[in-house]
Formats: C-alpha cells, structure tokens, sequence
C-alpha cells in the first residue's frame, strides 16, 4: 500500500515553484529544491517525479495562478479595451513598486523552449490561449468603436502578447517601464 501524503503540497509546490521562478531550471539545484520545500529528495522523487516533472508542475501552478489573476482583471473591467489598459497599468504598477521578478513563463521561454518538446508545447498552447484572450478582447473593443476596425485583431493581440512578454523579461533589469506600458498602450 502506497504512502499517503502527510504534507501540505499546496505549500511545498508554491516554494518550488518560487525557487525556479527566481533561478530558472538550469540554475536550481536538487539540493535547493529539498531546502526550499522541506522535503527529503525520496519524498520528493516519489510524490513529483524527476526535477524536470517537478518544474512543469511548479510551471503549471505558476500558469494557474496567472489565468485567475487574468480573469479577475478582465471580470472588473468596465469594457473590453479597459481590460487590456487595466491589465498593463497592473502590471507596470506593480513593477514600478519593486515587482521584478519577471513572468516565470517568459523566463522558462529563453531558458527552456529550444531543449524540451514537452516545454515548447506548453509555452505553445500558452501563447495561443493569451493571444485568443486578446483577439476576442479586442474585437469586442472593436464591435463598441473602442478600437479602430481597421486594425487586424489577431496582429494586435500577438503584439499584445509579444509586449507582455517583452515588458515582463524588461522588468527583470530595468524597473522603469512607465514609457513602455503607455507605448504599448497606444498601438490600441
């Protein structure tokens, strides 16, 4: 009969995940992994897999999160080109208060999307599921005269994508983005 888990995974998968989050893959040691969470490293093989299971899942947690707080912005905006200014306001707000931790997922692109098929699809279905969220964003902008018909949607809403990922790696090394978030903001 299998063990049962006697610890708070929830917990566990969040310290990991912060500590790839903050070193990368490469840069993040077994060692490290069993000081983050407590954990000795059977518990931890038996429980996540390898180290590499072990950072999709953390990968997987951190996109979880990210969708929520997506939908939270997108569910409080007042109109559809308000929840893309909300969402980038947000987050050069956020970065300009010390936030420079950049997005896991972007970081995991540089690092990881040419080494691992597994990664690659993930950052895939990743990118489409955002620039789809953008596309009906921004044609439903376009359907109230928020946003110029003119412009092609699926263009816009890769470029949308293209400058959050761009604004959250830049973030990484430089905190002053407030230019940056209102030139994105004008391409609406």
């Amino acid at each position: 009969m299998p063990k049962s888990v006697t610890f708070d995974t929830e917990n566990v998968m969040e310290n990991v995940m912060e500590l790839f989050w903050r070193k990368g893959y490469n840069g993040t040691s077994m060692q490290e992994l069993v000081n983050a969470t407590g954990l000795n490293r059977s518990s931890l093989y038996n429980t996540y897999g390898d180290k590499f299971s072990l950072f999709e899942q953390a990968l997987k947690h951190y996109q979880n999160k990210q969708n929520q707080a997506l939908k939270k912005t997108f569910g409080q905006a007042q109109s559809p080109k308000n929840a893309i200014i909300s969402l980038f306001r947000g987050i050069g707000s956020d970065i300009l208060e010390g936030d420079n931790k950049g997005c896991m997922i972007s970081a995991c692109t540089a690092e990881l999307s040419n080494e691992s098929d597994r990664i690659r699809d993930f950052l895939v279905t990743n990118k489409d599921r955002l620039v789809a969220s953008f596309q009906a964003l921004i044609e439903g902008a376009q359907a109230l005269g928020e946003i110029e018909r003119s412009k092609d949607s699926k263009s816009l809403a890769l470029f949308l994508f293209s400058s959050l990922q761009g604004l959250r790696l830049t973030a990484m090394i430089e905190p002053r983005v407030e230019g940056i978030v209102d030139n994105i903001l004008e391409n609406l």
